[in-house]
């Protein structure tokens, strides 16, 4: 039988350890305007980087070498589909279950292309750096005030880090343990506003997520 997990309560305890408050998340739609008008860029940005290095060029390849570019415009839609949704983050139980099937996407390829095996992790994670200084520097070109600049940044960089955490879950499974108190600090409330749950629980209150039945929708 598949595990069952609270993801939204895994994402309100991560969202709680790093400081990301509904003031950040109203500033990520607040900036909005310079990410979409530069994110047809960056994500081209992000596949030229790819093809640079052997190790992630090849998941790009026709069987003669050649680059596939109809693949390759896929993932830079898909890349971008996911940029814009990102604007609209929420903690609720539909969004981590639509990352996670990307991070199974990533670490399960289909039986078309199993030859290639994963893309390795390490490479998810230094693709989200070289997003977050992309976004970085975008704010700092779009955004007029050097000040909002830094805080869009800083908003962008603890909402994509709750998102890295449950890509990677696609890849990793920890060793479960007995479930502990939530992480609130003493005399505050959670801040967003519904009751803590255990992020190690083995049940949600919508229903159970079966995560290993999943797919990304429009992806190879």
């Amino acid at each position: 039988m598949p595990q069952i997990f609270d993801w939204p309560g895994r994402l309100k305890q991560l969202a709680d350890f790093v400081g990301l408050d509904q003031s950040e998340l109203d500033l990520i739609k607040a900036t909005s305007d310079a990410v979409l008008k530069n994110a047809d860029d960056l994500t081209a940005a992000v596949y030229d980087n790819f093809l640079k290095f052997p190790e992630t060029r090849r998941f790009f390849l026709e069987a003669d070498g050649e680059i596939d570019e109809v693949r390759l415009a896929r993932r830079k839609h898909s890349l971008g589909r996911w940029l814009r949704g990102s604007i609209d983050f929420k903690i609720d139980r539909d969004y981590p279950v639509r990352v996670l099937a990307t991070g199974i996407v990533h670490s399960h390829p289909p039986s078309h292309r199993a030859h290639l095996g994963s893309i390795p992790s390490r490479f998810m994670i230094a693709s989200m750096s070289f997003i977050q200084t992309a976004l970085a520097d975008v704010f700092r070109e779009e955004l007029e005030d050097p000040d909002l600049a830094m805080r869009a940044s800083i908003a962008w960089n603890k909402m994509l880090m709750l998102q890295l955490d449950i890509l990677l879950a696609g890849y990793v499974s920890e060793t479960p343990t007995e479930p502990v108190a939530e992480m609130e600090p003493e005399g505050q409330e959670n801040p967003h506003g519904q009751p803590a749950s255990n992020p190690g629980s083995n049940q949600v209150s919508e229903g159970p997520v079966d995560h290993m039945n999943l797919k990304e929708s429009g992806d190879d």
